[in-house]
């Protein structure tokens, strides 16, 4: 509470402390949950084992270190996530608006493509229980359940996260009680979003490992170690593209053009001369699980390959709309006035 004179002024602002609170505990939860999941796999696969049935061809550890890796990530994100509210940092208000509009569009995308998808996997699941004689009716039930999960994972839950950490009184009160200047002060929140995009996109690139190191190039698959010398260089690009973002350097902005740009059109090329069955016997899938993929393709759907042009362009509007804070790198826009857009 501010004084002035000796007398105590009450804020200008609602209180959004204990809402921050409560929504801190919430993310504490899903992590707490997340980091439950991994035991649970390993766990799942000791029991198969122990019990004598047999493991799917293919499926070992390998096969689930992209699993673990991203339970453990989500664990720790949430859960750290979570404290920053409860201890109402103003750092942690930004990343979660942040990373919350990303889910947030990247679930509506992904809610939409599975409803495209969801008339082939529904004869896609009759067929394969067709000698079990599962009822149609409890197929129709599977379905509704995985369509409220995904709209209440993927929508709702970063939806609400969107509204509660996008308000005034909730920036306000984060300011209140940490009047301390933050890092994520020092750049424009749009361009903070771009600079954690490319930051976790190069986190992410030693999870190719798990699938050979196998990455499309301009009409050719690399893998092996070729892939990972590739996966490796563009790891270290996308950090620098990273914290140059963050420092709002124009050449960090150019460098992402050409990132997503060249990713689009390498992946776009490739994909029209090279086949998705030889990509995923790059990445050494077994025969086993390649007959799953052939039930299961996604990528040779048209709808993909829409979904993926769609992700593109918004990808690259959205680097054309930031560009206003890297003309005047002197004189930016305000942070702000940035933060009133997100």
């Amino acid at each position: 509470m501010q004084e002035l004179n000796g007398t105590a002024l009450e804020p200008d602002f609602r209180d959004r402390k204990t809402r921050l609170t409560v929504f801190g505990i919430l993310q504490i939860i899903l992590g707490v949950l997340a980091g439950m999941m991994v035991p649970f796999v390993i766990l799942g696969m000791i029991a198969t084992s122990v019990s004598g049935h047999e493991t799917p061809e293919g499926v070992g550890l390998t096969s689930m270190i992209p699993a673990i890796m991203l339970y453990t990530m989500a664990a720790v994100w949430f859960i750290s996530m979570g404290i920053g509210s409860l201890k109402t940092r103003r750092w942690a208000r930004a990343i979660i608006l942040i990373s919350s509009w990303y889910w947030l569009v990247c679930g509506i995308g992904g809610f939409v493509f599975m409803l495209t998808m969801l008339p082939n996997m529904s004869e896609q699941m009759a067929a394969a229980n067709n000698n079990n004689q599962m009822p149609k009716a409890a197929i129709i039930v599977i379905q509704c359940i995985m369509v409220g999960f995904m709209a209440v994972f993927y929508i709702i839950i970063p939806g609400l996260l969107v509204l509660f950490y996008r308000g005034r009184d909730v920036k306000a009160t984060c300011e209140y009680y940490d009047p301390q200047p933050r890092w994520t002060d020092n750049c424009p929140l749009p361009v903070l979003g771009a600079a954690f995009a490319c930051a976790l996109w190069a986190f992410c690139m030693p999870m190719t490992g798990a699938g050979n190191w196998t990455i499309p190039f301009f009409g050719t698959v690399l893998s092996g170690i070729t892939g990972a010398i590739a996966a490796v260089v563009l790891c270290l690009i996308l950090v620098w593209t990273a914290w140059g973002l963050y420092r709002l350097d124009s050449k960090a902005w150019w460098a992402a053009l050409l990132i997503f740009s060249g990713w689009a059109i390498s992946a776009f090329i490739t994909f029209s001369i090279v086949s998705t069955e030889t990509y995923y016997e790059k990445a050494g899938m077994t025969e086993q699980q390649m007959e799953q993929i052939r039930r299961f393709d996604f990528l040779s759907n048209p709808s993909m390959k829409w979904a993926m042009l769609l992700w593109v362009v918004f990808a690259l509007a959205y680097l054309f709309w930031i560009r206003r804070f890297f003309v005047h790198p002197s004189n930016p826009l305000s942070v702000e006035s940035a933060d009133q857009l997100v």
